[in-house]
Order: structure tokens, then sequence, then C-alpha cells
């Protein structure tokens, strides 16, 4: 039995996946097994994955596509290591990464390690390492607790959480295997909820009781602005309600519901309905003035929207979270439809200047 397993979801990411793989063979720790799980990729993924056959490391599946989530369970269910790592097939990793999370994991008996990261600009020059602000190693209940508060929503006051970034994602963390197993730890269905990876994560640290955070920043994620700014998902509004309702399905059956209910709320006002009214003006967008109207009307119609309005945990916040509260507790369609087209270009201009 391997020591460590590394599932790779593999889809459409013919560019990128000779980095990411070698990387990873590349590793100073050797006792590892690799999955690489294509996801019915239509360019030529699935042959650059077979290239690595050579290596007796090296796994190759090939399954019929069911997206990211589904791909990274799948990949999961067939693991035998030791512990159990998740790394997506445009990013890539540091030499020692599997050595030194390897080496903690054991010191520590930790069910979940977090580590930090390394943004890769896509679109050009320029690399930032982000990282939590605690010390290192931070080994208990205490970094569980804040991590936990920081998965559910922002925190109204300026502090250093603020900067935070990614903290929900599948690839920012080693599982103990078993541990992953015996709680049922489960990916959703990116094509019923976006940010798949984030009510997974929470539920890991609602049960996690050996958490390890430690100060390396292992992984590369290579970070494109522009799809940020400028891709259009259909459906977002209603794929985020899914995520939120999936998320205080956990904090209740957890007992945590009523703690973090202002909190969890402020987190829909801003990553739900306010990310949604920026998506509706996406120059990707298809639809005219009409499509868009009713998209925006829709959008303020909804009745979870309504109830977090009535919140006032981000009037504490930042003088962009007072607007945004302000204009989502506006019941009329014109005033954000202005608002929103015009938020929506000057952050396609801000992004371009970089």
């Amino acid at each position: 039995m391997p020591q460590i397993s590394i599932v790779v979801p593999v889809y459409n990411v013919e560019r990128y996946l000779d980095q990411c793989v070698k990387s990873i063979l590349a590793q100073s720790f050797a006792d590892f097994e690799l999955l690489l799980v294509n996801d019915a990729s239509t360019d030529g993924s699935l042959e650059v994955a077979r290239k690595y056959g050579f290596d007796r490391r090296v796994k190759i599946f090939d399954k019929p596509h069911g997206g990211l989530g589904d791909t990274r369970n799948y990949g999961a269910r067939r693991a035998t290591g030791k512990y159990l790592l998740f790394v997506d097939s445009d990013d890539w990793v540091e030499e020692d990464m599997l050595r030194d999370l390897f080496s903690f994991a054991q010191a520590y008996r930790a069910d979940l390690v977090v580590f930090n990261y390394v943004r890769e600009n896509a679109a050009g020059p320029g690399s930032r390492v982000c990282r939590l602000p605690l010390r290192y190693p931070e080994f208990g209940r205490q970094a569980g607790e804040r991590i936990i508060a920081e998965l559910v929503g922002p925190d109204a006051e300026d502090g250093p959480w603020k900067d935070a970034e990614m903290l929900g994602s599948a690839w920012r963390r080693m599982y103990l295997r078993s541990w992953f197993v015996e709680n049922g730890i489960a990916f959703g269905d990116e094509r019923k909820i976006m940010l798949e990876d984030l009510p997974a994560s929470l539920y890991a640290h609602c049960v996690a009781r050996r958490l390890l955070v430690v100060g390396g920043a292992y992984y590369h994620y290579r970070w494109n602005p522009d799809s940020l700014s400028t891709r259009y998902r259909p459906h977002r509004m209603e794929m985020l309600t899914a995520c939120f309702s999936l998320v205080e399905r956990i904090l209740r059956s957890q007992g945590r519901a009523e703690q973090y209910e202002q909190r969890h709320l402020a987190w829909f006002l801003r990553s739900a309905a306010h990310s949604s009214l920026v998506n509706c003006f996406s120059p990707k967008n298809p639809a005219g003035f009409r499509g868009r109207w009713r998209e925006v009307r829709g959008i303020l119609k909804s009745p979870l929207l309504r109830r977090a309005a009535r919140s006032d945990y981000l009037s504490r916040g930042s003088r962009a979270d007072r607007v945004v509260l302000h204009v989502l507790r506006l019941r009329f369609t014109a005033p954000v439809y202005l608002f929103y087209r015009i938020y929506s270009r000057m952050l396609r201009k801000r992004t371009s200047r970089g």
C-alpha cells in the first residue's frame, strides 16, 4: 500500500497536464500512487495521460463525463494510500510537498492537514504566496474553529482573515484516507452546485478531531483574472443557492446553524446574489437587454435574498460591503440593473489593468 494517493481529475487540459504530472513524478518522496482520472475529455488529454503509463505508480482511468466533483469522488474510491490528496490538472506542486506533508501528518497523527499555496497569474507575469494568518504549525481546535467560520462566511470586521483566498478548495488539504472514508466525505455535482468542494471542506473541518495547519506554500494554483470578470455561468444564482442550502444542512446537522446564521447569510449576499448580478453583465452573456432585465428581476425575487438582506451583519463591514448591502435591499429592478451594469464595466477595466 502506498503512503499517499494523489487524485488528478483530467478534463480538456491537454495544454497543462504535462507540467502537472511531471511535478508530481519529480517528488522527493517516492512512496505514492498517482490516479489520473479522465472525465471524457474531448481534446488530447487522455493521450497525454497515457504517456505516463510506463511509471508503475501511475494509474489511468477513463470514465463518462460527470464533472469535477464526481471525478474526485471516483478517484477517491479507487485510492489505496494511507493519505489522500487532490491536485487539479492545470496546476502544479513543489518538489518536497509530499515529503513535508507526510512528515507533518505522521508527527501529529493528523486527520486533516491544511497548507498554503502560490497564486500564479495565468494572464501574465507575477505570482503571490497566499498564507493563512496563523502561527505555524498550528494544531488543534482553535485553528479549526477559525477556519470553519471563514468557510461559512466573511468576517464583518476588517481583519487579517479578510484576504484569505481559496480556503474551501479540495486541493488545499491532505486527508487521512481511512478517516475520509469513515466520515463519508464526498464532493458535490458541479452540474447542479457551484463551489462543489466548499461543503465537503466545511464538513471535513466540522468532523476533524486532529487538524494541522502548516506554513509551507506547496501548491501552485493557476489563476486567470480574465475568466473571473468575463466568464458567464447560466443558472449561477440557482447553483450558488444550492451550495448555500447544502452548507446550511451541514451546519444544522453539526448543531452550528444558529451560531453561524448571520455570517452565512452574509456569504449569500456577497458570494451568491452579488456575484450572480455581476455575472448577468458578463460580455459572454448572450442575452440582450430584456433577457438581462429578467435575470436581474429573478435574482431580486429570491426569498433567500430578501431574508439575507434583512441582516445587518455587513453594515459593520467595509464600504464596499455597505454599498452591496444597500443596493441588494432595493426591491426595484431598475436601480439594481443600472448599478450592476456600471459596476461590472468598472470591474472589467480594473482587471484589464492588472
